[in-house]
């Protein structure tokens, strides 16, 4: 696989993981503020249980998203080594 086309497989990875964590996060979000306006033990336990499904998802989501980002620059520093100087 070429540089370049790894550098765009890593960056398509790092941002499909970070519009996932923005969607998990929201999705715990609305669990939260329904648990707030209901105002019942049954949606405080709802909030609880979403935070407890999210949050091992929230970490994946978070490590693939940094693995990502060391790779595109793995990628870019190989890319760098590779040119001479100055141009």
């Amino acid at each position: 696989m070429r540089d370049a086309d790894l550098q765009r497989a890593f960056r398509v990875l790092g941002a499909a993981s970070f519009v996932g964590l923005l969607f998990l996060v929201a999705g715990v979000a609305v669990v939260a503020l329904a648990a707030e306006a209901v105002k019942t033990w049954t949606w405080y336990f709802r909030m609880e249980q979403a935070i407890a499904v999210a949050t091992p998802l929230a970490l994946g989501l978070l490590a693939l998203s940094f693995v990502s980002g060391v790779g595109i620059v793995a990628v870019a520093d190989s890319e760098r080594r590779g040119r001479p100087r100055g141009g």
